[in-house]
């Protein structure tokens, strides 16, 4: 089965994707309880980090974007957070639901909102901007 987004298997937050309109979805993802993340965040109290709620609103966004893609194959990379809220807990063994909207695509930049939720409760919502370009910088 193709994997849903470029990462590598250890940096993958969406287990499905599904379609829900011409530019929406949502995607699931389970918190394995023995991800290394929560060993130390924190212990005897494990909590899904913000920046990795994050990251499973900006992964599902952009197998969005790479459905409705000329070119799917192109990956897309996170360029900015406009603004990001976490409003709640998400911890190990819940399931992340998040549903991802396009609100506008600028060329090679598309602009997107999201909320994550663990059942019917909100743990997160915020933009950002997904890019189809990766910039490249001088390394010498």
């Amino acid at each position: 089965m193709k994997p849903l987004t470029p990462h590598g298997p250890s940096f993958v937050f969406v287990d499905s994707f599904e379609k829900t309109g011409p530019s929406s979805g949502h995607s699931k993802f389970l918190m394995r309880p023995d991800a290394p993340y929560f060993a130390d965040h924190f212990p005897r109290n494990p909590l899904m980090p913000a920046v990795l709620l994050a990251e499973c609103a900006a992964q599902g966004a952009g197998i969005l974007w790479m459905q409705g893609a000329q070119r799917p194959e192109v990956p897309v990379f996170l360029a900015s957070i406009d603004q990001f809220r976490i409003l709640g807990p998400a911890r190990p063994g819940d399931t992340l639901i998040t549903k991802v909207h396009l609100i506008k695509e600028l060329g090679e930049l598309a602009q997107f909102e999201a909320e994550c939720f663990v059942g019917e409760q909100p743990v997160a919502r915020g933009r950002f901007m997904l890019s189809r370009q990766l910039k490249d910088t001088d390394r010498s």
